[in-house]
C-alpha cells in the first residue's frame, strides 16, 4: 500500500495526529447530536409538472449515466463525508460495500490527514479494499493546494491512496475562516493547480462544502482547466454551524461568535447548480440539502449531473455501524433509485438524459424565484 511512501521525517508530532483525529471525530458527531442544518432548504420552491398518462413502463426507466469512464446504475453519490480516525474508517467501509452493492458513486473527506500521519491511511484505503469496481472520488483541500510548500506528490498521494478514478479539490473558504488555526490564504492556488494539471491526467472536480459557487468563479475555474464540479450549496450541513458547535470562539477578542453569525452564508444549491450550468457544459454534481430522489430530478432538471448526499448516508452508516451491517445504508440508496424512477414516470421520461436540463419540466416559486430573477 501507499504508506510505504512515507519517510520518517513526514511522520507528524503526536499532538498533531491527535488534533486531527479529534477534529474528525467531532464532525461526524456534531452533525448526529446537534442540528447544524441550514435553516432554508430551496428544493421546496421546486415543483416537478406532472403527467397524467406515463408511455413508458415504470420498470423500463433507466436510470444509469456514464460517470466519466464508469457507468454507474444511478445519477447518485455518495458525497464527502469522513476519514482520518479509526471511526471514520468503519464509516468508509459500510459506505463503499454499499455503493460497490449497489453501483454508485462514493467519496471519501479530505485526504489530508492520510497524507500528515500514514497511521491514518487506512481509514481512507479500506473504500478502495472494499469496493474494486465503482468510482471513487478521492479529496484535498484548496487550503493545502494553495502552500507555499505544496508539492504535487502530496496530490499523487491522494490518488494512490485509495486508487482513485477522480480527484476533488474542496473549496471551503467560510469553514476555514470560522475554524480555529484554518487555512485562510489561497495566493498560490492558481499556480499550484496547474502544476498538478500538468503531471496528472486525472478528472479535477471542484467542490465547494456548503456555499455554493458563482456563475463567474465556475467560468474561471472551467478556463483554468477543472473536468467538472460538485456545487456543495447551502441548504444542507452547514459547517460554520459545525464549528460554533465545537467551542472555538474566542470571547477574549470578539463579542459574537463568527461561526454562528455566518452559519447561513452561501448560494443556495439549487442557485448554484444553474450559476454552473450556465458557465460550462462539464460535469456538474448538485449537493446541498437534497434528501429525496425528487430532488434528484429536480437538480437535473436544472441542469445537474448526478445527486450528492452527505448527511443522509452519516445517519444511516452510523446506524450501520451499530449493527454492524450495511442494510440501512443500502436501503437508502434502493429508497432514493425508487423515489427518483417514481419521479421520472410520473413526468413520461423515460430515462435520465431526457430530463437533463430540462427546465420546462418545472416551476420556480417563492424565495428560490426571487434569486434567480434579482
Amino acid at each position: 500500500m501507499t504508506s510505504s511512501r512515507f519517510r520518517k521525517e513526514d511522520m507528524p508530532e503526536p499532538n498533531q495526529s491527535k488534533e486531527i483525529m479529534d477534529r474528525k471525530i467531532e464532525h461526524l458527531k456534531i452533525p448526529l447530536e446537534y442540528n447544524v442544518q441550514h435553516l432554508e432548504n430551496y428544493f421546496d420552491d421546486i415543483k416537478l409538472i406532472h403527467h397524467p398518462l406515463p408511455e413508458v413502463d415504470f420498470e423500463d426507466i433507466d436510470l444509469s449515466i456514464k460517470f466519466f469512464n464508469k457507468k454507474i446504475s444511478a445519477p447518485i453519490c455518495i458525497s464527502a463525508i469522513t476519514g482520518g480516525h479509526p471511526v471514520s474508517k468503519e464509516i468508509n467501509e459500510i459506505l463503499a460495500r454499499s455503493a460497490e452493492e449497489e453501483n454508485i458513486i462514493m467519496s471519501v473527506g479530505s485526504q489530508r490527514a492520510g497524507i500528515e500521519d500514514p497511521a491514518l491511511l487506512s481509514s481512507f484505503e479500506v473504500t478502495r479494499e472494499v469496493a474494486p469496481n465503482i468510482p471513487i472520488i478521492g479529496n484535498i483541500g484548496i487550503g493545502q493546494v494553495s502552500e507555499e510548500k505544496f508539492n504535487v506528490e502530496s496530490f499523487s498521494k491522494c490518488i494512490e491512496m485509495i486508487h482513485a478514478d477522480v480527484m476533488a479539490i474542496h473549496l471551503n473558504a467560510l469553514h476555514e475562516l470560522v475554524q480555529d488555526k484554518g487555512d485562510i490564504s489561497y495566493k498560490l492556488f492558481r499556480e499550484n493547480f496547474q502544476k498538478i494539471r500538468k503531471k496528472h491526467k486525472i478528472p479535477i472536480i471542484a467542490k465547494e462544502v456548503g456555499t455554493g459557487f458563482n456563475r463567474d468563479l465556475a467560468m474561471e475555474l472551467d478556463k483554468l482547466g477543472f473536468d467538472g464540479f460538485d456545487v456543495g450549496g447551502t441548504g444542507g450541513t452547514s459547517f460554520a454551524a459545525i464549528e460554533s458547535k465545537r467551542n472555538n470562539f474566542d470571547n477574549q477578542k470578539y463579542t459574537r461568535d463568527p461561526a454562528e453569525i455566518f452559519r447561513e452564508w452561501g448560494i443556495p444549491t439549487p442557485v448554484s447548480i444553474i450559476y454552473v450550468r450556465s458557465a460550462t457544459q462539464k460535469l456538474l454534481i448538485g449537493t446541498g440539502g437534497l434528501k429525496t430522489g425528487i430532488d434528484i430530478a429536480k437538480s437535473i432538471a436544472l441542469g445537474a449531473d448526478i445527486g450528492g448526499f452527505a448527511y443522509k448516508f452519516l445517519k444511516s452508516a452510523w446506524k450501520d455501524r451499530k449493527s454492524n451491517s450495511i442494510s440501512n445504508t443500502l436501503k437508502e440508496i434502493r429508497t432514493l433509485k425508487n423515489e427518483l424512477r417514481s419521479c421520472l414516470w410520473l413526468m413520461n421520461v423515460e430515462n435520465i438524459e431526457k430530463l437533463k436540463g430540462q427546465r420546462n419540466k418545472c416551476i420556480i416559486l417563492g424565495e428560490l424565484y426571487k434569486w434567480l430573477n434579482q
